[in-house]
């Protein structure tokens, strides 16, 4: 009996009905109140089903031969097999994929504010946690090539009170600078009642003279750190606040009409955004804002999958840098033994049948992202959530989807997995970006 319903709720979301699937409730008296359904689904449409009211790409270059590259019989099977997907997920957010410049699948689903049922539309920004570092490495990047910065230059060259000698903007934007967790360190050493920012952060470190946890260059480990102090680099190089400066060189350029960083010390605030939440006992319950929302540069920036995507194919074109230093961006960093890891300057590296995948997934009090760039195949995966829901098997699960025709020309040939974002060191935090 319940699949008989599933596959009815299957049906009725890809007539536009897609709220229906996050509230169990709505669906467990489906049955009995089938009137109200079809009611929904009407009411739906229009706002929630991208395909037939979703952003406009007209200024982004796609192939036109669509018919070629994809047959009708292509798109029906990814319009299929991902809805279906995303209904035994419950899945709540935007999803949004890719390839060869044609979109083949982009809606929404669900609820960007649990409290009041507001439906998440395309143009609703979600908090993109880690991923916002791709933006804060560009943004360093962008000072280097205009030579106002460089990222192999000491850190206090630029930042003066920077309490750590032998740490270097390069070893920051790679994770290899040995620096300690500041949420950790705001936990244990902040005590006034006001949301600490970046400077506030900086000065703590420079109070506490907390150690290092190993000889920057020597080791890789994960750092949120290095990112928020980024930000504070991006401010004191370029003479302008982090937020504006992401505003102004990258967002506007791109036309990322709804990409913005979340600064709690404006006092302007956004409306039109989605909230994060947790399952509890059967409904959603709001995470607040914590102290750590404060900092800029490791977190912070909202967008929606629409700008994302612009944003993606912006790098592809080599816009804001040259392609040398995209590609710069994108190369495995090398410890000083010559070893290299598996992270660029901003960005995670994967390969699959030895093609190139730059991505970077988030997570960050309720929000789950990815943003996956398969750039030897010039494919695109974008998820954005904000139920607190474990991401990952559905990222792995959509691979499998969108590179189907290749696993099954190559059997042995498997994806690689979801990363989640390491701990940090010196001090364990509850929450991995």
């Amino acid at each position: 009996m319940f699949q008989r319903f599933l596959n009815k709720i299957y049906q009725e979301i890809k007539r536009g009905g897609y709220r229906l699937i996050n509230d169990p409730v709505i669906m467990i008296r489906g049955l009995v109140v089938l009137s109200l359904l079809f009611a929904l689904s009407s009411l739906s449409y229009n706002a929630l089903n991208t395909r037939a009211s979703g952003p406009d790409f007209s200024n982004i270059e796609l192939v036109e031969e669509k018919a070629a590259l994809f047959s009708e019989e292509d798109l029906s099977y990814f319009d299929d097999e991902i809805t279906h997907l995303l209904v035994r997920y419950r899945f709540n957010g935007q999803m949004f994929v890719a390839r060869h410049g044609t979109v083949l699948y982009d809606r929404c689903f669900g609820f960007s504010d649990f409290r009041s049922s507001t439906a998440v539309d395309p143009n609703t920004p979600f908090q993109l946690a880690s991923i916002s570092k791709t933006f804060t490495a560009t943004a360093v990047l962008l000072l280097h090539q205009e030579g106002t910065l460089h990222i192999d230059s000491l850190v206090q060259q630029y930042i003066p009170e920077f309490p750590y000698p032998r740490i270097r903007v390069r070893h920051l934007l790679n994770h290899t600078s040995g620096l300690q967790n500041y949420m950790w360190v705001m936990e244990r050493f902040w005590t006034q009642p006001r949301m600490p920012s970046n400077e506030d952060m900086l000065a703590t470190f420079v109070r506490q003279r907390r150690p290092l946890d190993f000889t920057p260059g020597t080791r890789w480990a994960y750092s949120n750190t290095g990112y928020a102090m980024l930000g504070i680099l991006v401010e004191r190089v370029s003479g302008q606040r982090f937020p504006d400066f992401m505003q102004e060189r990258i967002f506007e350029p791109l036309d990322m009409t709804n990409t913005f960083v979340y600064d709690l010390h404006s006092e302007l605030q956004p409306i039109n955004r989605a909230y994060g939440f947790r399952p509890n006992r059967g409904r959603y319950v709001l995470i607040p804002d914590v102290r750590h929302d404060g900092v800029m540069g490791d977190k912070g920036i909202y967008s929606t999958a629409a700008d994302l995507y612009k944003w993606d194919q912006a790098i592809y074109r080599h816009q804001l840098l040259t392609a040398e230093l995209w590609e710069q961006a994108f190369e495995n960093a090398r410890l000083q033994n010559n070893n290299t890891v598996n992270y660029g300057m901003g960005w995670r590296l994967q390969t699959f049948m030895d093609h190139r995948i730059v991505h970077h997934p988030g997570r960050w009090n309720g929000f789950r992202t990815s943003f996956k760039r398969f750039i030897d195949d010039d494919a695109t995966l974008i998820i954005l959530s904000n139920n607190n829901m474990n991401i990952a098997p559905l990222v792995d699960q959509m691979q499998k989807i969108i590179f189907h025709k290749e696993l099954t020309m190559v059997p042995e040939g498997t994806l690689p997995t979801e990363e989640e974002n390491g701990p940090v060191n010196g001090g364990q935090g509850t929450e991995q970006k």
